[in-house]
């Protein structure tokens, strides 16, 4: 078991003594230096809050103070230093909360939720006396949001998925605030694209900065979408409240194909393949925020498309094409600022290009035939998993993978449309391949 406490006041963390190996004390929303086994996260969060201009729920605050709980703990202890089988990790977080009562009686679910995502084991204790949400209404002078006639909130990263959703909303006449990790390198294309929009949309951003005293991070991440959607709550629940609204819709821009995301080879099962957007963890992210009061309705507009789809639907002009180009989708691109053209996202990519009869102009480090005739079998991993999961002819085969990326909805309409954008998204893969030479 690996022990998380969560702590907001300095003189807490400066009391804490003779912290155990496998714990971890976290200084919410400020620094703390120099303290063994101790890191800190979100100094800049409460100023981020509190220049939305509007007020957000207390609900909403205590699921973000979670969430940076959450992500701290899923950054600050490595898999392959605490887990028995170098994968699943063992957590208990302490967090103290607002309105810790409300989320106590939601921690079963909570921990259904986190463990889906992240493939590790999740309990929480819920203390009081926690950090109040920030004064977004009158405080100092400074530059704030305005949510005044905003009706929605889009996820937005700067990859393909988001930029082109962002699109979609404000061409059906949406006016979303827009929603982004602004990690250093992140927030630049996200800028960059952002001014190629063509709308002044409203924007919230933030940058989590989870640090910690002598110890390495872990790098899966497959906390992020948590805190992400965190941050989109948050924002939903201040539109809320600004303009009157029961509900605000909160959009998670991602291709069908990717949402699934079922395991190409065995390896690749459970959480080994990315949840972010899949209808599981969506489904009961939804009910959490019902029973605890969060007022944001999530939605992602684009299941039923592959991401090939999605580029052809948006009837790009030449300069969006050009943009499209400029939006990153490589999961490892920042290592050397450069997308690398053979990971499952960049191979998705590439083949949604090809699909909407596109000139894919974005500089990748590695072409698929050389990527292809590379002799070390690790460097062509993913290429040889989509090839393998392309050849599987039958739809029972594919039925198989796809059920194993998680359970689907009881409903059968649905469920065929998920089956569906699976199908479609391996033979567009298998075309752009062919296309390819491989």
């Amino acid at each position: 078991m690996t022990k998380c406490v969560a702590h907001f006041q300095t003189e807490e963390i400066q009391r804490t003594k003779n912290i155990a190996d496998n714990c971890r004390v976290v200084r919410l929303y400020d620094t703390c230096h120099h303290i063994a086994n101790a890191g800190f996260i979100g100094k800049t969060v409460p100023d981020k809050v509190e220049r939305l201009g509007a007020p957000t729920s207390t609900a909403a605050y205590d699921f973000l103070t979670i969430s940076m709980a959450v992500t701290a703990a899923d950054t600050f202890f490595r898999r392959e230093d605490v887990s028995q089988n170098g994968w699943a990790r063992d957590f208990e977080l302490h967090v103290p909360l607002v309105q810790p009562a409300k989320w106590a009686a939601v921690e079963p679910l909570l921990r259904k939720i986190l463990n889906f995502l992240t493939g590790d084991s999740w309990a929480f204790t819920f203390l009081p006396n926690g950090p109040s949400k920030p004064n977004a209404v009158g405080g100092r002078l400074r530059k704030k949001s305005n949510l005044t006639n905003v009706d929605s909130v889009c996820l937005y990263s700067g990859g393909l998925d988001s930029w082109l959703g962002a699109k979609h909303l404000t061409a059906g006449g949406k006016n979303p605030i827009l929603v982004s990790h602004s990690y250093p390198q992140d927030a630049r294309r996200q800028n960059y694209l952002y001014d190629r929009l063509g709308y002044p949309l409203q924007r919230f951003s933030l940058n989590a900065s989870p640090r910690q005293s002598g110890s390495a991070n872990d790098t899966t991440m497959r906390g992020r979408s948590f805190n992400f959607l965190a941050m989109g709550a948050v924002c939903a629940d201040a539109v809320a409240e600004l303009n009157g609204l029961n509900q605000v819709p909160l959009y998670i821009p991602e291709n069908g194909f990717i949402a699934l995301n079922a395991p190409l080879t065995p390896r690749r099962v459970g959480s080994h393949s990315t949840r972010t957007a899949h209808p599981n963890y969506l489904s009961q992210l939804q009910e959490l925020f019902s029973r605890v009061g969060i007022r944001a309705n999530i939605g992602n507009p684009f299941w039923t498309l592959t991401k090939g789809e999605m580029m052809k639907n948006a009837a790009l002009t030449a300069d969006d094409q050009r943009h499209a180009c400029q939006t990153v989708s490589c999961g490892k691109w920042k290592r050397k600022s450069e997308q690398c053209g053979r990971c499952l996202p960049c191979l998705i990519r590439r083949a949604s290009f090809h699909k909407a009869g596109i000139v894919d102009s974005t500089p990748y480090t590695y072409s698929i035939p050389q990527n292809f005739a590379e002799r070390d079998g690790t460097k062509k991993d993913d290429l040889m998993a989509v090839i393998r999961s392309v050849r599987q002819t039958t739809k029972k085969q594919r039925l198989v993978n796809a059920l194993k990326s998680g359970p689907l909805p009881i409903d059968s309409t649905e469920r065929r449309a998920w089956l569906s954008v699976y199908e479609r998204g391996l033979e567009e893969m298998g075309d752009f391949l062919t296309s390819q030479g491989v």
